[in-house]
């Protein structure tokens, strides 16, 4: 096949140019550390990199839920442990002063503590987040849960349970409304077997005006819903650690395929600087020896050979 001087230096060029953008696109690439520049690169590439990347944002937004209810949920179990204190001391109180030897004068003091002890639960049920929203109000989270209102302890917070989104169609609870760990207690009556829902605070002021009246029989009546008020907070107290238990399972899930994931992302996206700084090295060599070769055909035709 003939080839004409025009041909040749076409050819050559176009030769060089094209092993010269394959070193910029080597340079391109360990400057940005990543595979591809643009999609164009590589389209198959960057259609599963890009798939990837919403995984890797979807996980993130569960986990930051899930952060958002492991917060909420370290914050009540708190409140509740400090709750269940409290309430062992009016327990403890209670007991003493069903004691026929107390008088009078000792039952109102030993009324006058459970009082406080009230007063400190409902600052206690009232504890606000690190965000300064109530934490056992529900929906309601600017509006403190419990109030006193002429006396009576009163719940204002709403009784729905908030839920997000923790994992693919998965909705998990944060935390509890006030409602149920502060509000009603279910009581067995001893004598006759007969169950009913006791309003926890109701029941603990029932057992101050039976002290403040040394009315011996209304504390002993009191003293048993007390107890059923105890150990409805230890109840509690077990399901909130139960259910942090369930949270710290999933969020350990949730970080093993954050982790998986950032490595596929890795893996597909971040160039191999070994194996590029080699690719270099080699296109280089190869664009210089093509520069060289041409330099020296390039001097060489017929005439240059007769003269």
């Amino acid at each position: 096949m003939r080839v004409t001087q025009a041909g040749f230096y076409n050819s050559a060029i176009s030769q060089m140019q094209e092993q010269q953008a394959k070193v910029h696109e080597t340079q391109t690439q360990l400057s940005s550390g990543k595979k591809i520049a643009k999609p164009s690169d590589d389209p198959a590439l960057a259609a599963a990199s890009n798939i990837l990347n919403s995984q890797v944002a979807e996980n993130s937004r569960y986990m930051t839920n899930l952060d958002r209810v492991f917060t909420t949920m370290q914050m009540q179990e708190t409140a509740v442990n400090s709750a269940v204190e409290q309430l062992s001391r009016i327990k403890t109180l209670a007991l003493q002063g069903a004691n026929d030897s107390y008088s009078a004068s000792d039952r109102k003091s030993v009324a006058i503590e459970i009082r406080e002890l009230i007063a400190g639960l409902v600052d206690v049920a009232n504890m606000r987040g690190a965000d300064g929203a109530y934490v056992f109000s529900g929906f309601s989270q600017q509006q403190a849960p419990f109030s006193d209102v002429g006396g009576e302890v009163v719940y204002r917070g709403s009784h729905d349970y908030q839920k997000v989104l923790v994992d693919e169609g998965r909705f998990m609870e944060v935390g509890v409304p006030g409602s149920a760990v502060f509000g009603s207690v279910h009581h067995v009556d001893a004598e006759t077997g007969n169950a009913q829902g006791l309003d926890m605070f109701a029941t603990l002021n029932q057992m101050v005006i039976a002290l403040e009246d040394a009315d011996s029989n209304g504390i002993r009546s009191v003293l048993a819903k007390v107890s059923s008020v105890h150990e409805h907070m230890i109840a509690q107290e077990s399901t909130i650690g139960a259910r942090m238990s369930r949270v710290d399972g999933l969020k350990s899930t949730l970080e093993e395929r954050d982790f998986t994931y950032k490595k596929l992302q890795s893996d597909l996206e971040d160039l191999d600087y070994v194996e590029a700084a080699g690719r270099l090295k080699n296109q280089t060599l190869a664009l210089q020896a093509g520069q060289q070769t041409f330099a020296q055909l390039a001097n060489m035709s017929l005439f240059q050979y007769i003269r």
